[in-house]
C-alpha cells in the first residue's frame, strides 16, 4: 500500500487492497489508507493527473528504485520476508542508495 501510495496511487487501489485483505481475514478501513496518506507522501507526478507516466519511473530504475527510497525513509520495514524468502532489505541491498 505504501508504495502505491508513494507513486501515486489511485481509487482502484483502495479496492483491490482491501479485496486482498478480506480473502486472508484481515479488515482493511479507510482510515488505515488515511494514516499511511498522511505518512507517506506521494513522491511521483503521475498520469493521469500527473505530468509523468510509469515508463518515466522506469528510467530512473523503476519500482526497486522507489521501494529502496521507501526503505530509506523508514516507510517501510525492510525485516518483513518478502514471497523470495529473502527480507526487502535482502531484496534491495545492492543497490540501496
Amino acid at each position: 500500500m505504501v508504495v502505491f501510495l508513494a507513486l501515486g496511487g489511485s481509487t482502484n487501489d483502495l479496492f483491490h487492497f482491501r479485496a486482498i485483505a478480506r480473502s486472508v481475514g484481515v479488515k482493511l478501513t479507510l482510515d488505515d489508507f488515511q494514516e499511511v496518506i498522511d505518512a507517506v507522501q506521494c513522491m511521483v507526478d503521475l498520469n493521469p493527473k500527473g505530468k509523468y507516466v510509469m515508463k518515466d519511473v522506469h528510467k530512473i530504475g523503476g519500482t526497486p528504485t522507489v521501494i529502496r527510497y521507501l526503505l530509506e525513509l523508514g516507510y517501510l520495514d525492510g525485516d518483513c520476508m518478502t514471497v523470495t524468502g529473502k527480507t526487502m532489505t535482502e531484496m534491495h541491498k545492492t543497490t540501496i542508495m
